[in-house]
């Protein structure tokens, strides 16, 4: 069997759409931890002119500028941040007025951004939910910081949540096990983080690219009707081509998520891992988690839902006669997802989401932003965080979908 293991990836791995997908899944990882960089932009005025910078220099600066506002998250350098907030607005008026002074910003308020940003979050009002102004914010409010997220949770899910006390009882019930204080260090933000989402869709498209036609290509060109006559057809060769569809899968994975992660996080800063995922997102995001691991929790969700739709797309190619019928349900297969979650909406769009093995990967759908999110859905009995659906549904999906791959080979007649 193991022969037989050994030559099947050597058929596969010479195959020249293999080379390319491979190829183009390494190039796309460097590629893609390098893209975010280049939308860093930095405005400072110089001698009277406006001068924009840009890429890792306006980076650079960004992490200078925000050097006040980076490390431990304290109560009282929002209260700081604060203050100079209104000192500021009571010499110079509105602060998006054109003729506030541009070095002003930069020297005063846009290093405290990050966190008055989060202290404005947790000040909306429990009824209508809106964000007071600033102006409309005390020190006392900056200092009792901890405290207003513990209540800002409760209002949340009562506005989200309003028909579903599970839910409600069941955010709160998570969010105790958020522990402060949070941590912020400037560079890596929601862009970064949506690449790595970005990037493993792609490289997930590419795997099962990879996969469409491993069955289906030996049914058109008549070679498994010879194949399944030797001692070695039917069951044995199934797994065989299974193995090989997912050790290309696991090899292409690991070294190109590997390479990803080492760009972006030398490019961005290694300290940025350390940023709360509640200053990253909103300040009361249900998991206690910094950047670093919430990077390794995307990367999870990305190699389960990887290997989910190997396994589902091994099943298209061992039912399709031939390889233009499953390569294009395989592409329709990866982006559905996306369109029933942005077409479909509501519980339907969420439910059609979670089921499909590829639907914690792609747009607005990917995983990445349902552990930003609060929503809930109904499972039997129970009330269960989305993210939580999106990692068990595609992992119980595997082995029936490899014995719904076996048992349809088997079975096809010659």
């Amino acid at each position: 069997m193991w022969r037989l293991y050994r030559e099947e990836m050597k058929r596969i791995l010479r195959s020249r759409s293999t080379i390319l997908f491979l190829a183009a899944a390494v190039g796309l990882s460097v590629f893609m931890a390098w893209v975010p960089v280049t939308y860093e932009r930095y405005t400072y005025e110089e001698n009277g002119q406006k001068i924009t910078i840009e890429g890792r220099e306006a980076l650079a600066r960004k992490k200078e500028m925000e050097a006040p506002s980076c490390g431990e998250v304290t109560p009282e350098k929002m209260a700081e941040g604060l203050a100079y907030y209104h000192k500021n607005l009571d010499i110079y008026g509105d602060f998006y007025a054109e003729d506030f002074p541009l070095n002003l910003k930069v020297q005063e308020i846009y290093p405290w951004m990050p966190l008055l940003i989060k202290l404005r979050e947790v000040m909306a009002d429990p009824v209508s939910g809106l964000a007071p102004e600033y102006t409309q914010i005390t020190r006392e409010d900056a200092l009792a910081y901890y405290d207003r997220c513990r209540s800002h949770i409760t209002d949340l899910m009562n506005l989200e949540q309003k028909e579903n006390p599970d839910a409600r009882q069941t955010a709160v019930r998570m969010y105790k096990k958020v522990n402060g204080p949070f941590y912020y260090y400037s560079g890596y933000g929601t862009n970064m983080a949506e690449y790595e989402g970005m990037y493993l869709f792609l490289l997930m498209f590419l795997c099962i690219m990879i996969t469409a036609p491993l069955f289906c290509c030996e049914y058109q060109t008549g070679a498994d009707d010879i194949l399944r006559s030797t001692k070695h057809g039917k069951r044995r060769l199934a797994v065989v081509k299974i193995l090989s569809a997912l050790s290309i899968g696991i090899a292409a994975f690991l070294p190109c998520m590997t390479v990803f992660q080492i760009i972006s996080n030398s490019l961005f800063g290694w300290e940025c891992r350390q940023t709360s995922m509640q200053i990253l997102f909103s300040a009361v995001s249900l998991l206690d988690l910094n950047v670093g691991e919430l990077q390794n929790f995307v990367m999870l969700s990305g190699f389960i839902t990887l290997l989910a739709s190997i396994c589902f797309v091994l099943f298209l190619s061992s039912a399709c006669r031939n390889t233009t019928t499953a390569t294009g349900l395989t592409i329709a297969f990866a982006i559905l997802p996306t369109l029933f979650y942005m077409l479909v909406g509501g519980s339907l769009g969420s439910y059609l989401r979670v089921l499909m093995p590829s639907g914690a990967l792609g747009g607005s759908n990917a995983f990445l932003y349902a552990l930003a999110d609060f929503e809930f859905l109904k499972a039997g009995p129970f009330t269960v965080w989305t993210p939580w659906l999106m990692l068990a549904v595609p992992a119980l999906e595997i082995p029936l979908f490899l014995w719904l791959t076996v048992r349809t080979y088997s079975q096809r007649s010659m």
